[in-house]
């Protein structure tokens, strides 16, 4: 269930910031738009707060960026065992009742 989410990017503000200046909006303007509250973008785009979903897709819709982790870093499968040529948990942990 969880592994079909989406994080929010690490560099989400950022993001918000770069698109809402390229758009030629203020952070009042942009909240009117969205029907949120300025302190929310002004929160945002310090990075004090992550965006709730719904926050999440009203910008993503608005300022047409996208604010989730998909498709920047390649989610791998860990696979461990010996056969792989690394180590295991078993490999490194000490059992402290032997």
């Amino acid at each position: 269930m969880f592994d079909e989410m989406d994080e929010v990017a690490t560099d989400y503000d950022q993001r918000i910031r770069e698109a809402r200046e390229s758009a030629g909006l203020s952070q009042e303007d942009l909240a009117g738009e969205l029907n949120e509250k300025a302190s929310l973008i002004r929160k945002l785009e310090r990075g004090d707060m992550l965006p709730s979903d719904s926050v999440q897709k009203k910008l993503e819709r608005k300022l047409e960026i996208s604010l989730s982790e998909r498709g920047d870093t390649e989610d791998t499968e860990w696979e461990g065992g010996s056969s792989t040529g690394s180590y295991t948990l078993g490999d490194v942990v000490t059992r402290k009742d032997s």
